[in-house]
């Protein structure tokens, strides 16, 4: 039987670092070389085979009893139940915007049941890194265009062998995410100093700005984490205080809907768009809240999805030819919602903030402030169902494979 056990959690290890490897690349130039792009695409569906034969394998021993054959016990048709319901509605947003993200993501995270969350960050954390040092390879050795991008005051911007510059600096910011979720008690002064000093190396380069101010968030966040023994007989004290228990319940309500909260400031800013204070936070954010009211109004906000031609820069496209036809947004949480429907979209908002309220009660409070800067980012940058980035999303596995008790027959 461990035998076993051993290659079904092969099987899910095989299609999670297929799909990394693949989708990394397929972020990269090498898409333009020969057939690497039509291999890429095969791989990411290998990786969706490997994956489907594991959550099959593993619905298959619900069935087995310590003595006798197996049967379609209540346990198997319960999460049987539960899966179909799941597929159902990931598949209609699938064939309303004729995208399979959704169905990719699905599938890995059902396909993970039994393996540690924490695996699966320590395992793809040196993956990753290699991945990114054989494309800067690639890049310097030529093999691989880095594309440059002039900004209106003459700053050169670098992808670094990516499609566009930005890319490069949001990898960075979840690898320091994977790392610091392994290191749970913070870091030193001088691994600090260490990372601060890669992170203005690569914004020199790409001037990624957001990927910047939330990498350096999270690396100084993580040093003061690492000081904790200086702080926390003050910070003890301190929530000993009535006001400061008052504060926390506030604190906690904000954290657990955070993800809520986010979308429900993105509309009020479309919704006051261009009145002030939304066309100053337009301007901080790039362009991004007229964006989203404009996607809003051009396309409007279906239940089931829609099928968006989004036009935005990246790879090797002339800005000159894109001009008014740019339409691409940015915010994950709008462009779910635009791209997937209302139905989907209220899913991905259910299970985020039962996600919080779970890592809440683990009581882990560097996983709940990466939680919370993974939220943040995901505002800004279109990586919230990148699973292949988006790791925390695997802490959220168990809520959709783990079937409720009633349906199982247990009290």
């Amino acid at each position: 039987m461990k035998r076993h056990d051993g290659l079904r959690q092969c099987l899910f290890w095989c299609a999670f670092l297929l799909y990394l490897v693949a989708t990394t690349l397929q972020f990269t130039m090498a898409t333009e070389v020969g057939m690497v792009g039509k291999i890429l695409t095969l791989a990411r569906y290998l990786s969706f085979g490997l994956a489907g034969l594991k959550i099959l394998w593993d619905w298959a021993l619900l069935g087995l009893k310590k003595e006798g054959p197996w049967s379609l016990t209540r346990g198997a048709v319960g999460c049987a139940l539960k899966y179909i319901l799941l597929a159902g509605i990931v598949l209609l947003a699938v064939v309303t915007s004729k995208d399979t993200l959704p169905l990719f993501v699905l599938v890995l995270l059902l396909a993970s049941k039994g393996v540690e969350v924490d695996d699966i960050f320590g395992i793809a954390l040196p993956v990753q890194v290699l991945v990114l040092a054989f494309v800067f390879f690639l890049t310097l050795d030529g093999t691989l265009p880095d594309l440059t991008y002039l900004r209106e005051d003459a700053t050169v911007r670098h992808s670094l062998g990516f499609t566009y510059p930005t890319v490069v600096m949001t990898y960075f910011f979840f690898i320091l995410v994977w790392a610091m979720w392994r290191c749970r008690k913070g870091i030193s002064v001088g691994s600090g100093v260490a990372l601060l000093t890669v992170t203005v190396g690569l914004y020199y380069l790409t001037d990624a700005r957001n990927g910047f101010l939330l990498s350096c968030v999270v690396i100084l966040v993580e040093m003061v984490l690492g000081q904790r023994s200086r702080w926390e007989g003050l910070a003890r004290r301190l929530s000993e205080q009535r006001w400061c228990r008052v504060l926390c319940r506030v604190v906690r309500f904000g954290y657990e809907y955070c993800a809520v909260l986010l979308c429900v400031l993105l509309a009020g800013l479309c919704w006051l768009y261009p009145a002030q204070p939304a066309a100053m936070l337009n301007r901080l954010l790039s362009d991004r809240i007229r964006l989203t009211a404009q996607a809003a109004a051009n396309y409007g906000i279906h239940l089931l999805g829609n099928s968006i031609q989004w036009v935005g820069y990246g790879g090797d496209v002339d800005w000159a030819t894109i001009g008014e036809r740019y339409n691409f947004v940015d915010c994950s949480y709008s462009l779910t919602l635009f791209n997937y429907g209302v139905i989907f979209s209220a899913l991905v908002l259910v299970g985020l903030v039962l996600l919080g309220k779970r890592l809440y009660k683990q009581g882990n409070w560097n996983h709940c402030f990466l939680y919370l800067m993974v939220l943040g980012c995901c505002f800004i940058e279109p990586r919230l169902l990148e699973v292949h980035l988006n790791l925390v999303l695997f802490a959220a596995a168990p809520i959709l494979y783990t079937c409720p008790k009633w349906l199982e027959g247990r009290k």
